[in-house]
């Protein structure tokens, strides 16, 4: 098995979910088992991270059901002793419901607020197509030209409406640190890394609003507090994980 063909192991723990554009599908055992099991859609379908993300999930809930089975019937009837001390410390720790965390209800008005914006401007894309055409057709310019304006502004949307999706959801696993031990430096990682994930949706997402506007320059007074929500969501993230920028996910950073 050559370098390009290898697993990498733990990728699909800080990934966006986006097979379809992924170039590492076949180094992705997430995606492999997904496959097997006819999770994945054809790539020609329009994106559904909520299905993929339940999909994955179910997946997942599956797998942890049989290791558990398996592990009732051949492991040990009572937990070793550094498994004792780790319940023991989770056990001390604050119930703390990450739904309400600030960030997690932040992250929430994003995707309620971006999501009216696209239902309302939903022939923002076909009217751009359109006087693209006309302009092709009055010789201002060429086709060349206004193919890809097309397919910037296609990805732009396509990039908005998927990771708004994909924040919170991921910024829950993030948080789900304030009731993890700190001592446990994998699940540290984890977090960091799932962190970093946010951050660089954000970052995506943040792009392709740019790119909107500069096309459509009189959304900008509409758009002006989604990005404001954006730009406070990444920087209170960053607050709160110092080093998540710092963490280098397996296979992406």
């Amino acid at each position: 098995m050559d370098s390009f063909s290898k697993p990498i192991p733990g990728i699909y723990n800080y990934c966006d979910a986006w097979c379809a554009r992924c170039l590492f599908t076949n180094r992705c055992r997430s995606f492999q088992i997904q496959q097997e099991a006819g999770l994945v859609k054809a790539a020609t379908n329009s994106p559904d991270l909520v299905q993929q993300l339940t999909d994955a999930l179910t997946l997942t809930k599956q797998y942890v059901e049989k290791l558990n089975q398996t592990n009732r019937l051949i492991g040990p009837d009572t937990p070793t002793e550094p498994q004792t001390l780790a319940l023991e410390e989770k056990a001390l720790l604050p119930v703390v419901d990450i739904r309400r965390h600030p960030l997690a209800k932040l992250a929430n008005v994003y995707l309620k607020q971006s999501g009216r914006w696209l239902s309302a401007e939903k022939d923002l894309l076909t009217n751009a197509g359109q006087e693209q055409r006309w302009r092709v057709e009055l010789g201002l310019q060429t086709e060349e030209d206004a193919m890809p304006v097309l397919r910037a502004l296609k990805d732009a949307w396509d990039v908005i409406g998927w990771y708004r999706t994909l924040i919170p959801v991921k910024l829950l696993s993030a948080l789900r640190f304030l009731t993890e031990p700190a001592t446990d430096e994998h699940l540290n990682d984890y977090h960091l890394g799932k962190a970093k994930l946010v951050l660089v949706s954000i970052d995506r997402s943040l792009m392709a609003w740019e790119t909107l506007l500069t096309h459509f320059p009189d959304k900008t007074d509409d758009v002006l507090d989604l990005l404001a929500l954006l730009c406070h969501l990444r920087r209170d993230i960053e607050t709160l994980f110092p080093n998540a920028r710092a963490f280098r996910r397996p296979g992406l950073d």
